[in-house]
């Protein structure tokens, strides 16, 4: 949309942001709700309804920041042409001045007695002399100043400029993801052909794969290495920075009763989960370089799904797990903080939320999951550890 469209002020512009992050807000708390309900298919595709809505309302409030951003830039674009026209000027000035002085100078004062000019006029002509150098440090003076607010003038227009390059990024994200989402939709209303029937056995067939893949994950891994203590690093409060600006905790680590429950093999759960639905912004939790990502191949009932990892510096490495978008690209640098993709259900989850896993890097394997024996799973990658490198994320992120 171009900058100003409509003929939005800032002000207006300013107004309409305000009252789009509302509307965000109450469909976010919404969606919260709902996904503490329980499962049936009239919630499912109310949950659904409701991203969809919330993902639009995101892609609006994009739109109108983009349009926002473009309306600085026409206003600092012609800020910085007022001060190059003033620089201009000041410089003619300074150019001007140098000329006089270089003038006045071309005689010698002696010259100038010689030339039976009056002692009157030889205090006339340095005073001449003296006002003309006043003039030409003033001139100088203003130009160093409109110099220095050009610079600043430039400094916030490439800020913005950053800013709607972010923007328009963004606004990328949020059109695919409405796509995933109405996909999403139209893909559970047609496998169950809207029969609550249909959409338990849909759930148990899943809860059914991802318990077969579990079981075969866990024999391959009985028979890695096991990590050296000393590849340990010491578990510290905010080693790692969260991986969501709203952290909504729905499982934790370790041999939990809803592990018990829900993974029937080891009755451990090897991660953190959050409560995120689908297009949550997802944030590298520390920086360092990404190991590997999945993108775009993604099973039901196959572990991750579309998933980012990173290997840190200090020999940890973080999974984010069932997105929907990835962002992040192998080999790249991220910084803690860094937007790297965007939640989804995908993989053997059973609803959107964000599994966010730390690893002893040492201990690490990616591997194809037919090397499990995965008949169901060949194909799609798999990332194993032997179960001395799973480490528990809430010991090196903020304390609750």
């Amino acid at each position: 949309m171009p900058a100003g469209a409509f003929g939005d002020t800032a002000s207006d512009l300013n107004q309409k942001i305000v009252e789009t992050q509302k509307l965000i807000d109450q469909y976010s708390t919404l969606l919260n709700s709902a996904s503490q309900q329980a499962q049936t298919l009239s919630n499912a595709v109310k949950t659904l309804d409701l991203t969809q809505k919330k993902l639009q309302t995101d892609l609006s409030l994009t739109t109108k920041q983009i349009s926002k951003t473009g309306l600085t830039l026409e206003q600092l674009d012609d800020q910085i042409g007022e001060t190059e026209a003033r620089v201009d000027g000041a410089s003619a000035a300074i150019a001007e001045g140098m000329r006089q002085m270089a003038m006045a100078e071309s005689q010698s004062a002696v010259e100038e007695f010689f030339k039976d000019r009056s002692l009157s006029d030889m205090w006339d002509y340095v005073n001449a002399l003296r006002s003309v150098q006043a003039r030409v440090k003033t001139r100088f003076d203003e130009l160093r100043d409109l110099q220095d607010d050009l610079s600043d003038k430039r400094e916030k227009a490439a800020a913005e400029k950053a800013k709607l390059e972010s923007y328009k990024r963004n606004l990328a994200d949020q059109t695919k993801l409405v796509a995933v989402s109405k996909q999403e939709k139209d893909q559970l209303l047609a496998e169950t052909s809207s029969r609550e029937a249909a959409y338990k056995k849909l759930l148990a067939d899943k809860i059914a794969q991802r318990a077969a893949y579990e079981k075969e994950l866990a024999e391959y891994e009985a028979k890695l290495k096991s990590v050296s203590a000393s590849a340990v690093p010491g578990a510290k409060h905010s080693v790692l920075a969260w991986p969501l600006t709203d952290i909504g905790i729905t499982q934790y680590f370790g041999k939990t009763a809803a592990a018990r429950t829900l993974y029937k093999t080891t009755g451990t759960h090897n991660g953190v989960d959050f409560r995120a639905p689908i297009g949550t912004p997802i944030y590298a939790a520390m920086s360092g370089v990404v190991t590997d990502t999945e993108p775009t191949k993604a099973r039901s009932g196959c572990q991750y799904g579309k998933y980012v990892l990173i290997k840190h510096p200090n020999g940890l490495s973080t999974i984010y797990g069932h997105m929907s978008v990835v962002r992040a690209k192998p080999g790249e640098a991220v910084v803690t903080g860094d937007l790297i993709g965007y939640s989804g259900d995908t993989g053997y989850a059973t609803g959107p939320h964000l599994h966010f896993g730390l690893y002893v890097t040492a201990g690490i394997q990616i591997v194809d999951s037919s090397a499990l024996g995965s008949k169901a799973c060949a194909g799609i990658k798999t990332v194993a550890s032997p179960a001395s490198g799973y480490l528990d994320p809430m010991a090196y992120l903020p304390a609750l």
